[in-house]
């Protein structure tokens, strides 16, 4: 697992054009890092590239957008169902971070850099 950190901590640096040790474990994506939907995006392509697998996070809007589950409710609110099918796709997040009714412009707000590296780890389990 400290090898995959490494290498996350490597990508994601890359992508977002900063120094390596800007980076943590908890560092927030967005919040913390300025992480945009492209960086999200190089992340995974880079993390494609070097691994051969996908971020659990490529397949989950996709996934609401494709089995019609509402994942925001009107007012911008977490929907029971949206937070059940986010809790699996990444179990990363199901520690409470997320809420039903939490407003969250985007799932990948609340991604911390850890995330990113149990996700890696599941996807290359999963791929074995």
């Amino acid at each position: 697992m400290e090898e995959l950190n490494v290498k996350i901590f490597e990508i994601v640096a890359e992508s977002l054009d900063i120094d390596q040790d800007e980076v943590s474990d908890e560092a927030l994506l967005t919040d913390d890092l300025e992480a945009d939907s492209l960086d999200i995006l190089d992340i995974n392509y880079r993390v494609r590239k070097e691994f051969g697998v996908e971020l659990a996070l490529a397949h989950v809007q996709r996934h609401f957008e494709e089995s019609g589950i509402r994942w925001l409710d009107d007012n911008g609110g977490v929907t029971a169902e949206g937070l059940a099918c986010l809790n699996d796709f990444m179990p990363e997040v199901d520690d409470g971070r997320i809420e039903v009714g939490a407003k969250v412009d985007n799932v990948f707000v609340m991604l911390k850099v850890k995330d990113l590296a149990g996700m890696l780890q599941r996807a290359l389990a999963e791929n074995v």
